[in-house]
């Protein structure tokens, strides 16, 4: 008997082992060293659902020395006396959580970081893997390029552990590769982009983190931390214990049974792949840089085209001048939105051209006819939607469109019912620009100080003598050729249409008549792509109930929807546009197809019931 106590008790010990780094107490912090690399580990005290966190640290804790640095792990090396890694879901369901940090110990060596966290899993009390809701990983700065490494099989490290994750946290990103390997991991899982609206480490800007969120797929957040930049404010305000809901608490949203945080509806479908109405990106085509942003919502939509002056030459600096820097933190200085009149507002559209091509107008027009192919049609008989500014070099660039100078012939040259010119320049020939002017507002704005010499005050005064039409002249006192000036044109404050541009573009014309262009009924795409970047489905995935948003308002359709084999689930019969919410409680999860027939036309596109 004696001797079998001893082989149980030599079992317990080495099973013991096995579970965690030797002589570990659950609440504490330890460093892990094994495979020659150190590791942070923690596992909470007590009794509670399991919960499994792999955190990436940044670059600058490469070892057990600095590993704590930065949350969460900061959170944890006191024993609980920050925390004790245990969150209350409920009462009665507590969360214990165990976490394993994989500092920068191997540069960018993917098959290092798979060998950890496969020993890691091998020697930690077993665990279900395939209840992926207990799994969970998030990324620091540089961590987050060996998180999606790790996660896309990047290097072919084969770790059978890279598809177990059911959320991904990436806080101040760098620009990653990985593109369509990342989109594809995405499907059917959640995650949540943060940066800070200040981050000016060129590795890692707000814009990459925007381009992560936009190739996303399944549910998915971004976050802009007002205020702070590459630092620690930003991240212990992810990883913050504050807040008593999924929206406000991280480890709530990822111990969450799903996310439930609605999607604000889309009246506009268009622009970049994978854009996220409210944000400003950068949209590269033709070669070139561009800046985009369209107001979240629905409402009437008018677009403003942006030439941007000599110094902005790409999406490195294309935000530092007004308008566009109004719209580059998620609408914490501007949401894009004029409210024109109680119940009447309008949303912006801002298509923003940096100084990429001299003066090669082609190239330009070549950049304006994408764009206009590439967004929701809009109605281009109505000119009172339409409206262009240019600053500085760019007031040159945006008449030699509009006046068709270099014989571009853009078809979308005469589109525009309003133009601001700030800081101009002296023309070679001032009757262009007097003959398209005719019937049209103007604005001419310039710093009364401007001293730069190939801009000054006179040739503003120059521009708004040859202009005819409806016209403004502004000279800013006290103002050079700065942004000051700019921000002065574009500012927010004013409350009427002499005091604020926006206001001012926006107003009824001089006769009042205008056409209303309705967020809710837009105008109907013509063309058989245009029809299918109007179909869309939205969340996806999603829970109980889908939102279809169908092309043709007026149809009448047949809705069908099957998996992925064909079998049929659902038909509903005379069903009317353009957006219908679809009902899917008695749908098994899984992959489904929906088609949309109707208007001699069939549309489809996959969705994902959870």
């Amino acid at each position: 008997m004696k001797q079998m106590l001893l082989i149980h008790l030599f079992l317990l010990l080495s099973i013991t082992a096995l579970a965690q780094p030797a002589g570990y107490t659950p609440g504490a912090q330890v460093c892990w060293s094994f495979n020659g690399r150190d590791h942070g580990y923690f596992k909470a005290a007590g009794n509670g659902e399991r919960h499994i966190l792999i955190s990436f640290t940044g670059d600058g804790q490469s070892n057990c020395s600095n590993y704590q640095n930065e949350s969460p792990q900061k959170w944890l090396n006191d024993a609980g006396l920050n925390w004790d890694g245990r969150t209350v879901r409920a009462p009665g369901d507590t969360v214990v959580w165990e976490i394993f940090t994989i500092p920068n110990n191997s540069g960018t060596f993917m098959a290092a970081y798979a060998a950890d966290i496969n020993y890691f899993f091998a020697h930690i009390a077993a665990i279900d893997t395939s209840d992926h809701s207990k799994f969970h990983i998030e990324g620091l700065s540089g961590g987050v390029g060996r998180q999606w490494g790790f996660m896309t099989n990047l290097q072919d490290h084969n770790s059978p552990y890279r598809n177990i994750f059911s959320t991904t946290i990436s806080q101040s990103t760098p620009w990653l590769g990985q593109e369509a390997q990342m989109t594809a991991y995405s499907v059917g899982r959640r995650h949540w982009v943060w940066y800070g609206a200040a981050d000016s480490l060129h590795l890692t800007p707000p814009a990459a983190s925007i381009a992560l969120y936009n190739l996303l797929n399944g549910s998915k957040h971004l976050t802009v931390q007002a205020g702070t930049g590459h630092n620690g404010d930003t991240w212990d305000s992810c990883m913050s214990l504050n807040g008593a809901d999924t929206l406000t608490n991280r480890w709530l949203w990822m111990v969450a049974r799903t996310d439930s945080a609605p999607e604000q509806p889309i009246c506009y479908p268009g622009g970049p792949e994978g854009y996220v109405p409210g944000t400003q990106v950068v949209w590269r085509f033709n070669g070139r840089d561009h800046g985009y942003f369209r107001a979240a919502g629905c409402g009437e939509r008018h677009i403003l085209v942006s030439f941007n002056g000599d110094t902005v030459i790409d999406s490195t600096n294309y935000q530092e001048a007004s308008p566009q820097k109004l719209l580059d933190d998620l609408g914490i200085n501007w949401d894009g939105k004029t409210v024109r009149a109680p119940g009447d507002t309008i949303l912006w559209e801002v298509f923003s051209i940096p100084y990429n091509s001299g003066y090669f107008l082609p190239n330009y027009a070549n950049d304006i006819d994408y764009f206009f192919t590439h967004i929701y049609p809009t109605d281009t008989t109505n000119h009172d939607l339409f409206h262009i500014i240019g600053v500085s070099g760019g007031v040159g660039r945006m008449w030699g469109y509009i006046t068709n100078d270099q014989s571009h012939n853009s078809a979308y040259r005469d589109l525009f019912s309003t133009t601001i010119s700030v800081a101009t320049h002296w023309f070679s020939s001032y009757a262009p620009l007097a003959a398209y002017s005719i019937g049209r507002r103007h604005w001419v704005w310039h710093g009364a100080d401007d001293m730069s010499g190939t801009n000054p005050p006179a040739a503003s005064t120059a521009l708004y003598t040859a202009l005819n039409g409806e016209k403004h002249l502004t000279m800013q006192a006290g103002a050079g050729h700065d942004y000051t000036v700019v921000d002065s044109v574009f500012s927010l404050a004013g409350t009427d249409t002499s005091t604020n541009r926006w206001l001012w573009m926006v107003r009824p014309t001089a006769s009042g008549a205008r056409t209303m262009y309705s967020g809710k009924q837009p105008v109907p795409p013509t063309t058989p792509l245009e029809q299918q970047k109007a179909f869309r489905l939205y969340p996806n995935p999603a829970v109980s109930q889908l939102t279809m948003q169908l092309p043709l308002p007026q149809a009448v359709y047949t809705i069908t929807v099957t998996d992925m084999s064909g079998k049929v689930f659902r038909v509903l019969t005379r069903i009317q546009g353009p957006v219908y919410q679809l009902d899917l409680s008695s749908l098994p999860p899984g992959i489904y197809i929906l088609r949309a027939a109707g208007g001699g036309a069939q549309w489809q596109q996959s969705f994902i019931k959870q």
